[in-house]
């Protein structure tokens, strides 16, 4: 399941960045907290295909779908 499949409310744990990523994005992810096992929760999901609100500690980010289906999450069954 990738970051873009989580719903408004939803929380997970990262699994893993895509292993296509150019170098530079994977290393900025994981500056900005992107890492494996980091607790993630979507704050927001924006109409029409917009930024997508996520929440990783005491920060909070936009993503675009493109850059969201790179990041991929695993749920418990309670999200």
């Amino acid at each position: 399941m990738t970051l873009w499949e989580l719903h408004k409310g939803g929380t997970a744990n990262i699994s893993h960045l895509c292993e296509h990523l150019d170098d530079s994005v994977s290393t900025r992810l994981v500056e900005m907290g992107f890492e494996t096992d980091q607790y993630i929760k979507c704050l927001r999901r924006s109409i029409f295909s917009g930024p997508l609100v996520i929440q990783i500690g005491d920060c909070v980010y936009s993503l675009e779908q493109a850059l969201a289906e790179q990041i991929f999450i695993s749920t418990s069954n309670n999200n």
